[in-house]
């Protein structure tokens, strides 16, 4: 079995055709928050919120789209497995319910806080510094099943995570890009050494990177080309190319190969 797969593909068509449990499934998807609005920046590059077609839906059509793809990751996801999914603050309790609805067992919500978060241009409202993430468990329909939560200490286990947003060299062309440091902290909290973790809004391929530095395997699934590009770019000079020397990685953009992975 290799290491990471990388497969270009709609999630909702790709995931019920995978024949593969996973330890845990980590996921930014679309937030339904793009906007035609450009904000020009004196002196400065001008701001746009147009992410991309991905990132468009009406409100009914985003709850559709949240409950469908966590109908697509349950039964990939093994009976005492993590979810993690990145939010906007405003979707918390319909994702939540969406989630609960399903069979998943809630258990906390995460704060992201960002250090550096853009401008606010026109001072009538706050900055947007600040993203959820919420957790819940599968299996729980009555029994007492053990999860994977590796606690380190009481400094460091907040439901409060602070880091800036991507910056320098990290950065890549994808608009909604998460720090590696704060997919780490997740990576290292949620699953152990040698776990499956399945990311199908892979973005720019952070989650694969950040796995593979702390040895734990992916499958990430990306429906744009370019940037599936990028990511399987990014990770082939990651960690001093060690991803295309050891053979770790499979890109998949044939259906025909989803059968590849086991």
């Amino acid at each position: 079995m290799y290491a990471h797969y990388l497969i270009l593909g709609d999630s909702l068509e790709v995931l019920p055709k995978l024949k593969i449990t996973v330890d845990a499934v980590i996921v930014d998807p679309p937030y339904n928050t793009a906007n035609k609005n450009t904000k020009e920046l004196k002196g400065r590059k001008a701001r746009s919120s147009d992410f991309g077609k991905w990132d468009y839906f009406s409100d009914n059509g985003y709850l559709e789209f949240t409950k469908n793809w966590v109908k697509s990751v349950k039964p990939i996801l093994k009976e005492s497995g993590n979810l993690l999914t990145f939010s906007k603050l405003e979707y918390v309790s319909d994702i939540r319910r969406i989630y609960e609805e399903e069979g998943f067992k809630h258990h906390g919500t995460i704060i992201w806080h960002k250090t550096n978060p853009a401008p606010q241009i026109r001072k009538t409202g706050f900055l947007s510094s600040c993203e959820a993430i919420l957790w819940a468990t599968k299996g729980f329909d009555g029994k007492k099943i053990s999860y994977t939560f590796n606690f380190t200490t009481q400094k460091e286990m907040h439901n409060f995570i602070e880091t800036p947003i991507c910056m320098g060299n990290e950065r890549t062309k994808h608009p909604t890009q998460k720090p590696k440091r704060l997919i780490s902290h997740l990576v290292k909290l949620f699953s152990n050494k040698n776990d499956i973790i399945l990311d199908c809004f892979a973005g720019s391929g952070t989650l694969a990177e950040a796995a593979e530095e702390l040895k734990r395997r992916t499958i990430n699934i990306e429906n744009d080309k370019s940037f599936f590009q990028i990511m399987a770019d990014r990770l082939k000079v990651a960690n001093g190319n060690l991803f295309s020397q050891n053979n770790k990685i499979l890109k998949i953009t044939n259906e025909k190969d989803l059968t590849l992975i086991r």
